[in-house]
This record gives structure tokens, C-alpha cells and sequence, in this order.
């Protein structure tokens, strides 16, 4: 009997705005990993692989192609185009009609409110590949699973972990027998089938799920009860077979919580990096505990290869910092600074994560922290501010009126939602990147 193939699709992105920044689907190839740990038979068709469908697109970042389409009616009256980015529908038909008939397609998703771009992607799916069952997971599955459900036409929603979920279901559609008792919610040991990708310039690397803090306006303890950290040797272990095996030096960490007990992970892992005869470049999509980067840390980190580093500090205002766990201080992040610095890194090459657009949170907040970060030397980021469901942020903009019960998941597009502030202004919003914009051109450029 010839193995079921289980199709892995990664959709596209429905938004007035988006850029690839090292990505990847991690979640879904670690449940691909899964399915053929359990003899299941996967391809993979991800619909923002730049590589694959941009002519001459190269290195973990860049643009997507980009493809204007109608705005949802509850968009209208927002002055931006909004667009459909990864592959056009004329490549992926031809892509798809390619492909023998899947058994089953897996579908995943990430940001709520990119939730039409997963629409888009499943109707065209389901106009290929009639009659073939659609699970959907992810992100936008689990945190806003009833919209989900109203949303998208998959005939099963997995929420949270879903590797040994969507095994129970695959096993009942091909009506395979075992013990479910013996099998794990999920194995990180396992590597990601990297294989499904046509000469991989760059990967994601995961060496943790979960985070020990617990910020308010962030998800990542609803998708991951818990802090899992792998092991050191498991973790080399990668990094030297997708070596061998693809030839890859560049990594983009997807933890939470990189460094977490440095002592016994990141600073020995760096450790055994700083060995390898070849050189090795990492980055860090997510924000870096400022608080933990010592002199040691600091040298490591620039010996290993780690190039532009992006600290969460979120703010400096005591306030929004103990909603922030509390993680870092200012003078936690002046330390990390100075030790950055000596240990070569130039000011241009150290970020500052900084949130705007809290419920409560004044104009003045949030400029103090660009003021601050900018007397550092250091680059700020500024995020707006989007709120998820099971949030405490959540909580809080419902109470403050910020929005509503049963509101769009579109309309918490960090695009827009920072407008529903009941204290800052949009032309605030806009002084206030105009300032982050000014701030970074006088690091960038000193002597102008």
C-alpha cells in the first residue's frame, strides 16, 4: 500500500503591507517532521517562498510579489491598497495541477487578522483539489478559533499543538490503527524537513517553545503552555547535518527566549559554533533579553556570528515595563549596549524592539523610550500595538472602549488598530515615526 501524501501548505498573506523576514512555516514542517516520523508521505507548497517564486530573490529578507486585490468591506474606508503577497494565482495553479492528488491538505495560519489570505489560498485549494479533506491550524486557529470556523472552509480546526492532533485525524481519514498512548503531543528532537525547499539559503532554527515570562500583550503562553527547552547536542546536531546536508551557515532563531539560562544553553552552544571550521551568520527575528547579555554573552555572540542584534525593551516606562514582565531596566539595556559595543558592534547593528499604541499609553511614554534608546547609541523599532485575544491587552482595550466584542479580526491590523487609541491622535502616530525615522538616520549617519 503505497504511504497517504499529506500536502503542507503555507498561504498567503492578505494585508495592506508585508515583508519577509527570514521566514518560514516552523510550526507546520515540525508537524511534517511528525506525520513521516509516522509514516506519512509530505510535500509542501508554501506560497511565500521567495526563492521559489521571485525571480532572483535571495537571503532571508525582502519583498514579496505583490498582488493588489479588492479591499474586505469592513477595510473601506481605509485609504490603502491592500493586496494578496507570496506567489501569483497563475503560478500556483500551474504549480499545484503539477502535484499528484494529495490525501489530505494541512493548512496552516499565523496572524489573525491576515485571516483572508488563508480564505483566498483554501478556495483556490479547494477548486484544484476537490473533495480532498482541508485541516486547518496555526496561529489565527487557535487564538480566534470560533472566526475560524466561520471563516474558512477546512472540514477540520486543529488549535495549539497539532502534531499528535492531526495524526489522530489523518490515522481515523485513512483508518489506521495505534496506540495513541505512546505517542507525544510533539518531538522536537526531530528535525524539519528542509528537503521540501529547493537549495535553502538560509533556515530558521528553534531551540526552545514557549517563554518563562509572561507579557501582557503577548500570545506566546496561550500557543505554548510551557517553557521546553531542547537539548545542546540535539540542537548541534542540526546545524551540522543541514550543513552537510544543504550547505547552510545562516540561521534566523525563532525562540522567544534565546537566551533564557544562558549558562547552560546559549552561551555553550556559541561556545561549540565558534569551533566549526566554517563561518556561521545568526539573527534574531524576536527580541533578545537585554538583561542577560554580559561581557562574556556580548563576545560570544560576535565571535559565533551574529550580525544585527534586536533587543526587546519595549519601554522605559515603568508602567508598560511591568507589563512587559518586568524583564528589562534601563540600565539593563545601557549594560547590553556598552557590552555590544565593546565587543564590536557598531551602533547601526543594535535594534530596540519599542511597543506604541497600548490602551492607556500617552504619547509622551512612548517618545520618552525613542529618546532614550536614541541617547543609547542604539536603532529603535517601533511596533504597534495589535490586540489577541486571552491577552491582559485584550482585556484592557475592551474596557477602555479601544474596540469591541465580535470585532473583525481585520480591524486589529497593527496597520490600523493604534487609531482606535482613545489618547493618541493619528497625526501623533505619525510625529511619532517620523521621530524613530529621524532618531535612527543620525545613528546610521553620525556626521551628517
Amino acid at each position: 500500500m503505497d504511504q497517504p501524501n499529506i500536502l503542507l501548505v503555507n498561504p498567503w498573506i492578505a494585508d495592506f503591507a508585508a515583508y519577509d523576514l527570514w521566514s518560514k512555516p516552523l510550526g507546520l514542517l515540525y508537524i511534517g517532521a511528525f506525520l513521516r516520523k509516522y509514516n506519512y508521505e509530505i510535500s509542501l507548497l508554501d506560497f511565500l517562498d521567495r526563492q521559489k517564486w521571485a525571480s532572483n530573490a535571495s537571503g532571508g529578507r525582502g519583498k514579496y510579489i505583490r498582488t493588489l486585490i479588492e479591499k474586505p468591506a469592513v477595510l473601506k474606508t481605509i485609504p490603502r491598497n491592500f493586496a494578496l503577497y507570496g506567489a501569483t494565482e497563475v503560478q500556483i495553479r500551474e504549480y499545484i495541477t503539477s502535484l499528484p492528488r494529495p490525501s489530505v491538505i494541512l493548512v496552516t495560519s499565523f496572524m489573525n487578522y491576515w485571516y483572508v489570505g488563508v480564505q483566498k489560498s483554501v478556495a483556490l485549494l479547494r477548486s484544484v483539489f476537490q473533495n480532498v479533506p482541508i485541516i486547518l491550524g496555526g496561529i489565527y486557529a487557535t487564538l480566534w478559533k470560533e472566526h475560524a470556523h466561520f471563516a474558512i472552509d477546512a472540514d477540520y480546526f486543529v488549535s495549539g499543538y497539532g502534531e499528535k492532533k492531526v495524526l489522530k485525524i489523518l490515522d481515523t481519514l485513512h483508518g489506521m490503527v495505534r496506540d495513541d498512548g505512546l505517542i507525544p503531543e510533539f518531538d522536537d528532537s526531530l528535525f524539519p524537513p528542509y528537503d521540501l525547499y529547493e537549495n535553502p539559503e538560509y533556515l530558521p532554527l528553534m531551540t526552545s517553545r514557549g517563554c518563562p515570562m509572561n507579557c501582557s500583550f503577548c500570545a506566546t503562553n496561550i500557543l505554548n503552555p510551557g517553557f521546553y527547552r531542547r537539548s545542546l547536542d540535539n540542537v548541534l546536531l542540526e546545524i551540522d547535518t543541514n550543513y552537510t546536508k544543504y550547505g547552510v551557515t545562516k540561521y534566523a532563531f525563532y525562540d522567544d527566549a534565546l537566551f533564557v539560562q544562558k549558562e547552560k544553553f546559549i552561551k555553550p552552544l556559541l561556545r561549540e559554533i565558534i569551533k566549526r571550521p566554517q563561518p556561521f551568520e545568526f539573527y534574531s527575528p524576536n527580541g533578545l533579553f537585554a538583561r542577560e547579555i554580559d561581557e562574556e554573552l556580548a563576545q560570544l555572540m560576535k565571535m559565533a556570528g551574529f550580525k544585527v542584534v534586536r533587543l526587546s525593551l519595549e519601554s522605559v516606562v515603568s508602567k508598560w515595563q511591568e507589563s512587559s514582565s518586568g524583564k528589562v531596566s534601563r540600565e539593563d539595556f545601557i549594560c547590553a549596549v556598552r557590552h555590544l559595543k565593546e565587543a564590536g558592534y557598531k551602533s547601526r547593528e543594535i535594534e530596540a524592539y519599542l511597543i506604541m499604541g497600548l490602551p492607556g499609553q500617552s504619547f509622551e511614554d512612548v517618545r520618552e523610550s525613542l529618546v532614550f534608546v536614541y541617547e543609547t547609541g542604539a536603532l529603535s523599532r517601533l511596533a504597534s500595538f495589535t490586540p489577541i485575544p486571552g491577552t491582559r491587552e485584550w482585556d484592557r482595550a475592551l474596557e477602555e472602549g479601544c474596540m469591541y466584542e465580535g470585532i473583525d479580526p481585520l480591524l486589529t491590523n497593527n496597520s490600523i488598530y493604534p487609531c482606535a487609541s482613545k489618547i493618541l491622535t493619528v497625526a501623533q502616530f505619525q510625529e511619532l515615526k517620523e521621530m524613530m525615522i529621524k532618531f535612527n538616520e543620525q545613528i546610521r549617519n553620525p556626521e551628517q
